[in-house]
């Protein structure tokens, strides 16, 4: 299902077709308009904007909205918006341990939502089948079209293909987008998961307003989402970011050596349980995240030197350490950096993957919106 699918008129004029992606770009970036709104707004007729808005409201992609309150003294006039409940966006995380569903409507209202602990040695496809049924089932059936989607998965994704992954097993070489926009019958962005945390903290989370942003994920595995100038930074090949590469950082024992300063045994909830006991103030819990801090800052400072955030917000299971996670981390990276940027716990917690894959759909569904944005006369 794409947009282009649903414009009504298939065989209208280019210039037909144009307009209609102007009024319909229009209402479904801002608020409800009335027919003099409209065309005042994009320069069309009036005459021209009452077709198109009659076409658009027949196709079930405008809604009426009430009655425009400024008097006139004439009939008051009616205001169009864009319908949301249309169609239908989806948002997934797919991880090692588990995968998250969320549903929203066109217009980002959510729908649903679910999340659910996983076999970490399912195969690449049974790990696709889990996650195409988690989300049918929080998809009643009779359920609007799904437009877009954006999927999320720890690794190095560049086009919609993990070109690798190290958590996940059998992943790797994965066309994720493809596969799952075939299953899912729809246009699907998949990107690095890292990546679309940052951007859903950017768009509704702790670094709203902040164009320069490094999401820094800390939990089974570290992994960092760079934002610069608001949108996410993939670099060549989708590799941006991958600082735990570097040996010398020691990402890639520092969660077993958490447990082990911790002194408990490894689990899948053993990591989160000692970042819980370090903000309930557990002194061998502090200790070991303070460790944990201190190798996580030596990454994220070299990041940082690289890419000079104004934000840096840390997500995964160690957010909730709290402070007993962020004071050492700023300490430490004073030691690295000109100038230290402030520091901010993650308000999106375990579902900012899942938010950010929506916020990718949506943009699919804008740049859908603004193609061949020519100015017709």
């Amino acid at each position: 299902m794409t947009i282009g699918d649903a414009l009504p008129g298939g065989d209208q004029s280019s210039l037909r077709h144009l307009n209609t992606r102007r009024v319909l770009r229009l209402l479904y970036e801002g608020p409800s308009l009335t027919i003099s709104g409209v065309a005042r707004v994009t320069g069309l007729s009036r005459p021209t904007v009452q077709g198109i808005l009659t076409s658009l409201v027949d196709a079930r992609l405008l809604a009426l909205d009430g009655h425009d309150t400024v008097p006139t003294g004439g009939r008051p006039a009616q205001r169009y918006r864009f319908a949301g409940e249309a169609g239908q966006l989806a948002g997934l995380d797919i991880g090692a341990h588990a995968i998250s569903a969320r549903v929203t409507d066109l217009a980002g209202r959510q729908m649903a939502a679910a999340r659910t602990a996983i076999d970490p040695g399912l195969t690449a496809r049974q790990r696709i089948d889990a996650v195409v049924e988690l989300l049918a089932r929080i998809r009643p059936q009779g359920s609007p079209a799904l437009w877009a989607a954006g999927a999320g998965s720890p690794g190095i994704i560049d086009d919609g293909v993990v070109r690798l992954s190290v958590a996940i097993p059998g992943w790797t070489g994965i066309r994720l987008a493809e596969e799952l926009g075939e299953r899912l019958g729809c246009p699907v962005t998949a990107m690095k998961d890292a990546n679309l945390a940052v951007l859903a903290e950017h768009r509704v989370g702790s670094a709203q307003g902040v164009a320069h942003v490094l999401y820094v994920h800390a939990g089974h595995r570290l992994g960092v989402g760079v934002l610069v100038d608001g949108r996410p930074f993939t670099g060549g090949s989708g590799a941006a970011g991958e600082i735990g590469r570097h040996p010398g950082l020691g990402w890639s024992t520092a969660p077993d050596k958490l447990l082990s300063d911790a002194g408990v045994g490894p689990g899948a909830n053993s990591i989160e349980w000692v970042f819980s006991q370090a903000r309930k103030g557990d002194r061998d819990a502090i200790t070991a995240v303070g460790a944990y801090a201190r190798a996580l800052a030596q990454g994220v400072g070299a990041m940082a030197l690289a890419v000079d955030p104004q934000l840096i917000v840390v997500g995964g299971g160690i957010a909730r350490a709290g402070a007993a996670v962020l004071e050492p981390m700023r300490s430490h990276l004073a030691d690295v950096l000109y100038e230290v940027p402030e520091l901010a716990i993650s308000a999106l917690g375990d579902e900012a993957v899942a938010i950010g894959a929506i916020e990718a759909a949506r943009d699919r569904v804008r740049a859908e919106l603004f193609t061949s944005d020519e100015s017709p006369s």
